[in-house]
């Protein structure tokens, strides 16, 4: 343990100070001295991936890194955790979020970083004890939606730290506003850290400045495209204003998602694989981190994550039996379509799509208000022709009173023909 009663102790801790620095520096690639880097970068694959950009769009859990605000999005409660190995340090994240029919949606995050072993020196290059140093951050989020074309968001952050036998302790906040929610064309803005947090390691204290984002999404080709923009200052004069963009495509499998980005020290480039199925669904992100500002001389950075959706508001279909013949005279000429639903808000209009393999529509089922619990489906088309055999798929879009829409889309039931039941008879021959 190291006590404070000599300038060569005072000499010590100060490096120790200047190390955290260098060392959060260095992990998070900004900018000199800047406090508070944990706050200010991101934590899950899919968000490096695009290039740490996800103010405007700000879709998922992580919103309430980013932008609090974006939670009033979210139709499923949503659980995210990912790792990541930052040159012999451990950055991990794990995250909730929940929305709810009357009070809005509600978050919680946990951010945890540590580096142990770390050599120290004085000013004078004497050796020390290791020491280790890590920082913790605690985040809870509230949203809501007060009309549909913006939401707001509240964070309140408790954030500690300790470097050797000194901790910390500090309280901070964030603010959100998202426009145009579930849109084509979304736009968010935050301003992060207010009043601090602020930590005093002894007699030392460091705020983590205020930080200011501001972000637009873009969604092309029915969603499957989408690009996202990120401007990012702070209040300290001596940094820059950072630019931050990227891709997201989903190509024609929905499994299937392919990111990419670009900040002003990192390429980034990244996949996403989900499985969805009637409650919930589960995927894994990956992001690699390419250091274009070093001329990639610095070590290639790799990040892994989960993900699971569940519960919430959402729609899907089950159809019983999942193979049928829409033949007469068959016990089984028809498939039972079980809807199953849970909305935010009352609903003003429905529709049910049946698809074939090649995804043209062969049937369609809508009405005004809430749909039925239960529909029926004889194999016959639009127009009343027997539809030929296949696999058959759904699409189910609910449209609420304020015009938010949820949806699902997946395997439905398989179509055989046979002929009419009946007996073969058989009668000996003679040879």
């Amino acid at each position: 343990m190291v006590e404070l009663k000599n300038s060569g102790n005072t000499a010590l801790l100060t490096f120790i100070f200047t190390f955290n620095f260098l060392l959060l520096t260095f992990c998070f690639a900004q900018e000199g001295g800047v406090p508070g880097a944990l706050l200010n970068y991101g934590m899950s694959p899919r968000t490096i991936a695009l290039g740490k950009a996800f103010t405007g769009l700000a879709d998922d859990q992580e919103a309430i890194y980013y932008n609090p605000a974006g939670l009033t999005q979210l139709l499923t409660q949503t659980v995210k955790a990912s790792y990541l190995s930052l040159y012999g340090s451990q950055l991990g994240y794990v995250g909730y979020a929940i929305p709810t029919r009357k009070f809005g949606s509600l978050g919680l995050s946990l951010i945890y970083f540590t580096s142990r072993d770390i050599d120290a020196k004085d000013e004078f290059i004497s050796s020390h004890a290791p020491f280790d140093f890590t920082q913790n951050c605690f985040i809870f989020s509230y949203a809501f939606q007060p009309v549909k074309p913006i939401g707001f968001g509240i964070n309140l952050k408790l954030m500690t730290s300790k470097i050797a036998q000194y901790g910390a302790i500090g309280v901070g906040s964030d603010v959100g506003i998202f426009l145009f929610p579930r849109g084509n064309l979304t736009f968010g803005i935050a301003c992060q850290n207010i009043l601090g947090p602020k930590l005093t390691h002894y007699e030392r204290t460091d705020e983590i400045p205020v930080t200011f984002r501001g972000g637009g999404a873009l969604k092309l080709y029915q969603g499957r495209l989408t690009i996202v923009v990120d401007v990012v200052k702070n209040v300290l004069e001596y940094t820059s204003v950072e630019h931050h963009i990227g891709i997201e495509f989903v190509p024609h499998s929905p499994m299937l998602t392919l990111r990419g980005g670009l900040d002003k020290n990192f390429l980034n480039i990244g996949v996403g694989i989900k499985k969805d199925w009637d409650k919930f669904t589960a995927g894994v992100d990956y992001s690699i981190e390419l250091h274009h500002a070093s001329s990639y001389l610095l070590e290639s950075r790799h990040k892994i994550g989960i993900f699971i959706d569940f519960g919430g508001f959402r729609t899907w279909v089950n159809a019983t039996p999942k193979r049928f013949s829409p033949t007469p005279g068959r016990k089984e000429n028809v498939t039972w379509l079980d809807v199953h639903y849970k909305t935010k808000r009352d609903i003003r209009r429905w529709q049910l799509l049946i698809k074939n393999q090649y995804g043209e529509v062969v049937r369609t089922y809508s009405g005004w208000d809430a749909p039925p619990l239960r529909l029926t489906w004889d194999g016959l088309d639009d127009i009343g022709r027997v539809v030929a055999d296949g696999k058959y798929y759904y699409e189910i879009v609910i449209i609420d009173e304020i015009g938010e829409t949820i949806s699902c889309s997946d395997f439905l039931t398989s179509i055989v023909t046979l002929g009419p039941e009946g007996e073969i008879e058989f009668l000996p021959q003679d040879y």
